[in-house]
């Protein structure tokens, strides 16, 4: 069978002449190729040789001495193009994390601490030239000079006539007032004030003198001339509170009635607000914006019209002003590292993720202090988190949550700041602050209230302290206000009397127990003009006021502390005058208990991890905790927060006061009354008067002594000491020894019992000497030193 079947022969002729002439068409087509052909190899040739001569040239080029600059300037350009590539690929990688953020395992979310600098955290020096009035002889004419003149151009502003008169009477005296505006300070608050004379003034003593209204201005430098800004800060005033001049060296106790304080005597006229500064390579507008919106969506406040405005702004492409959160505004610090602890980008999912990792590291002692910062930035989102490292065994992550949680507003924490205030004095300061911030609270109000009952004088008073500022009228407080002068709280505690002055921001008493008052009997002056009097065995007190050219006015009252200072009161005693009361008799054993002064919790104490079951433990979570630190090695010592750092609520001591305050507080922790059981014990079995027994014990321990043989690095040095000493210097530090051996034991019991008030004085522990000018009877001030005898 066939498959195709040729065609008909009739086509076949028809077919063949287009084939021939499509062949020719081809051969010319095939020609016409091959000439263009030769002119494009041609061309390329040409091209070729170009280039050839170009590289040549090239090659020329950079064998001549300015080759190297050329080939400077091409490698700027290649690594420009490099870094502008690295740029590119920067951005992707970021977008590609976040993206990861939203469905990956690790979160690495910027923090406002990558962007931003604080500024305006430091305090502002004010100065200003005042008048003092009321110095009772002790003032003088100041000599002429720049601050004279500008006493009197203010005196002119005033409308004061005379003014020369006034400056060179003996009442009379200039001084330099210095202040410092605190941080995020608002328009109306009260802030200390320090008065100085001048190097030439005339004037001998400021002790009772007032202060009339002075202006205050910024202290600044021009062309290398100090000078005052012309805006007003603060204006100061008030009674001068001086040391009571009873130092042993003539010339400091001059010293210290040269200069004085004023316990809240200046009122700012402005507010100062904290500026957030963006780092240099952050800097932005949009960025700028950024960041107040991040720190707005954690903190806001609302104005007199009760509308929602936010904490932060941004004014320029690097500042950001920002406000004080009213929980925060009495610790700046932990306001200021909450800011830096707020994201400044993060969606949902990446929150959530970097919760639970902040919720294991809260729970590491090492980390736990920057988790809860972190987790107290997110916000009441985080609280449960917080919620259970409550249950921690160690206590300085249970610290850390309850004291974020008492910045966001939750009382779970209450027991452990209570517990901290109480049995942690490097905790102490950190936990009365947010004890003070859980408004409407009845758990952290009863908290303080049980507070003021402690042993401790500083722990007492700082709960008092904390306790004004969550409710200024808590009737627990019962203040006894004398307008423009000072105040006086009664806190009817149930703990040992004690009686409590301040030398800083307010002029205030408290006194812990309301029914305490004088061991008569006592004879105590109140500044120049009162005298309080009381005899041995008397339920009252007489107070004297004296006046010249009249009858002294004399008035009975109870004796009671309180009522006595409120008869001083009403008879117009100023501050100074009540703390001078005060001061003698605590310096004559007329106090029923203990009397301190700026007795403040203070920032940078040592903590020690191995006593955590001091903190109130039971026995077996206190042995866990041990262990766990032991295993870890972590059961060290640690300061806790900045000495320079102390939160707003209280104020920052000096190293002095501060030692001195530590030291009264272990003075007041030790308890004496083993050792007086041990003592009447020992005099019970032996049947002889106790004296007689704690004599033979210092003899025969003196004995041991002298007979041990030499043995011990210790022993060697004491033993060679001896040996170098002369036969008097023996002498001597044998009775030293003895003296030493006998002081372990409480000496109160030794005296003859003549009454119940000369031993209760007997057994009161000594104090240590803080405001040593303080301790001493206020006869020194009266009477005249007397001449060495030839």
């Amino acid at each position: 069978m066939r498959l195709f079947r040729a065609p008909p022969i009739s086509h076949a002729p028809a077919l063949q002449q287009p084939r021939r002439g499509g062949v020719l068409r081809m051969a010319n087509r095939m020609s016409a190729e091959t000439v263009g052909d030769r002119r494009h190899r041609l061309a390329a040739i040409v091209c070729l040789l170009g280039s050839l001569w170009l590289t040549g040239c090239s090659t020329g080029l950079l064998g001549m001495p300015g080759a190297a600059l050329f080939s400077e300037r091409l490698a700027d350009k290649s690594s420009a193009e490099k870094s502008e590539d690295a740029k590119k690929a920067g951005k992707s990688l970021r977008r590609k994390k976040e993206e990861d953020n939203d469905f990956g395992s690790r979160v690495e979310t910027p923090l406002l601490s990558e962007y931003i600098g604080m500024q305006g955290d430091g305090l502002v020096t004010l100065k200003g030239v005042g008048l003092v009035t009321g110095l009772n002889g002790q003032g003088g004419d100041p000599a002429p000079s720049g601050l004279r003149t500008q006493l009197q151009n203010e005196m002119a502003r005033r409308g004061v006539k005379d003014a020369n008169r006034i400056l060179s009477s003996p009442d009379t005296a200039m001084v330099v007032v210095i202040a410092y505006l605190p941080t995020m300070c608002r328009k109306g608050q009260k802030f200390d004030v320090r008065v100085v004379l001048p190097p030439d003034a005339r004037a001998k003593s400021l002790k009772g003198g007032w202060l009339l209204e002075t202006r205050l201005f910024e202290e600044h430098e021009i062309n290398n001339q100090v000078s005052l800004r012309p805006q007003e800060y603060a204006v100061a005033g008030g009674a001068i509170l001086t040391g009571l001049g009873v130092e042993e060296v003539r010339g400091e106790r001059q010293a210290e009635l040269m200069a004085g304080t004023i316990p809240g005597g200046a009122i700012s006229k402005i507010d100062r607000d904290l500026r957030i500064m963006l780092l240099s390579e952050k800097r932005g507008i949009r960025n700028a914006q950024r960041v107040a919106e991040a720190v707005s969506s954690r903190f806001h406040k609302y104005n007199k019209y009760n509308e929602k405005i936010s904490c932060a702004e941004a004014q320029t492409d690097a500042l950001v002003t920002l406000q004080a959160h009213d929980r925060y505004r009495n610790n700046i610090p932990r306001y200021q590292a909450v800011i830096r602890s707020i994201a400044l980008k993060e969606s949902d999912v990446s929150r959530r993720m970097r919760m639970e990792s902040l919720a294991r590291d809260v729970m590491d002692p090492e980390r736990c202090q920057s988790a809860a910062l972190q987790l107290e930035a997110i916000g009441e989102d985080a609280a449960p988190f917080l919620r259970d490292a409550l249950k921690s065994d160690n206590f300085e992550v249970r610290f850390a949550a309850a004291q974020s949680l008492a910045y966001l507003g939750d009382p779970t924490g209450v027991s452990v700041l209570k517990e901290a205030a109480t049995n942690q004095p490097a905790f102490r300061v950190y936990a009365l602050v947010a004890l003070s911030v859980i408004h409407e609270d009845a758990e952290a109000i009863m908290a303080l209230r049980e507070l003021m009952n402690s042993g401790s004088l500083e722990t007492r008073y700082g709960a008092m302290r904390a306790l004004k500022e969550l409710d200024p009228l808590d009737p627990f407080l019962h203040p006894i206000e004398f307008k423009n002068r000072f105040v006086v709280h009664v806190i009817d505690s149930d703990g040992e009397p004690m009686v409590h002055v301040t030398r800083r921001r307010m002029t205030e008493v408290t006194l812990f127990g309301a029914e305490q008052g004088l061991r008569l009997p006592a004879v105590l002056n109140a500044g120049d003009r009162l005298r309080i009097i009381g005899e041995s065995g008397d339920d009252s007190v007489e107070v004297i006021r004296y006046a010249l050219n009249a009858e002294p006015e004399r008035y009975q009252v109870r004796n009671r502390l309180a009522d006595i200072l409120r008869v001083l009161g009403e008879l117009e005693a100023s501050y100074p005058d009540v703390v001078q009361f005060l001061v003698e008799a605590d310096s004559q054993r007329n106090l029923m208990g203990p009397f301190g002064i700026d007795r403040l919790p203070q920032t940078g104490r040592v903590f020690s991890r191995r006593n955590e079951r001091e903190g109130g433990e039971d026995s077996a979570a206190g042995d866990a905790a041990a262990a766990t630190e032991s295993d870890t090695g972590s059961g060290k010592a640690r300061r806790v927060g900045n000495p320079r750092l102390v939160p707003e609520l209280f104020d920052t001591l000096d190293a002095t006061e501060a030692a001195d305050n530590e030291t009264a507080e272990k003075l007041q922790s030790l308890d004496f009354s083993r050792v007086t059981e041990a003592d009447k014990a020992r005099a019970s079995a032996t049947g002889r008067p106790k004296m007689q027994v704690l004599e033979e014990e210092s003899d025969a321990e003196g004995d041991s002594v002298e007979e041990a043989p030499v043995s011990g690095p210790g022993r060697a040095v004491n033993a060679d000491a001896e040996a170098s000493a002369g036969p008097g210097e023996q002498s001597s530090a044998a009775d030293a020894d003895k003296a030493a051996a006998g002081s372990n034991k409480d000496d109160s019991d030794n005296a003859e019992p003549e009454t119940a008030e000369t031993a209760e004085v007997s057994e009161k522990p000594a104090r240590p000497g803080f405001f040593s000018r303080f301790r001493r009877p206020f006869g020194h001030l009266t009477e005249p030193e007397a001449e060495p005898e030839p």
